[in-house]
């Protein structure tokens, strides 16, 4: 592959991993209609554990996608290694959007099912296209 088109997906993909880490940390506190609950876990885990779960659910995968971002743009050293990166940051920004969705569809723009499916768009081509930046 070209290095101009590697680096743009590059781009693209690190600034979706970058959008993970203030979302993460400062949307919780922000968003007043949030009733600090969560549909996936259910009233297991509430209010700030809650709220730990959800900032450290965007914080990791938020540097996991930046890290994959930065191997798709180097590719020569390890040119697998993006996927593994990508995949698992990927996985856990899907996991976020689940525990901080709390089931009020009003709300449902303003906690982020952009990014998930930006990390259903990244997961896709991290399982089928093993060899692409290789």
């Amino acid at each position: 592959m070209a290095p101009w088109p590697r680096y743009l997906i590059a781009f693209v993909v690190g600034r979706h991993g970058f959008t993970y880490i203030p979302f993460g940390t400062l949307v919780p506190d922000k968003l007043e209609e949030w009733k600090g609950t969560s549909w996936c876990p259910g009233g297991a885990i509430t209010g700030d554990r809650l709220k730990v779960l959800v900032r450290m659910l965007h914080v990791v995968p938020g540097i996991t996608i930046l890290a994959a971002a930065v191997a798709i743009a180097l590719a020569s050293p390890a040119p697998w290694f993006w996927r593994p990166l990508a995949i698992a940051g990927a996985a856990v920004g899907i996991a976020a959007f689940a525990a901080f969705y709390d089931g009020q569809a009003r709300l449902l723009a303003q906690v982020g099912p952009v990014g998930a499916v930006a990390s259903l768009v990244l997961l896709a081509p991290g399982i089928a296209f093993p060899g692409v930046f290789g």
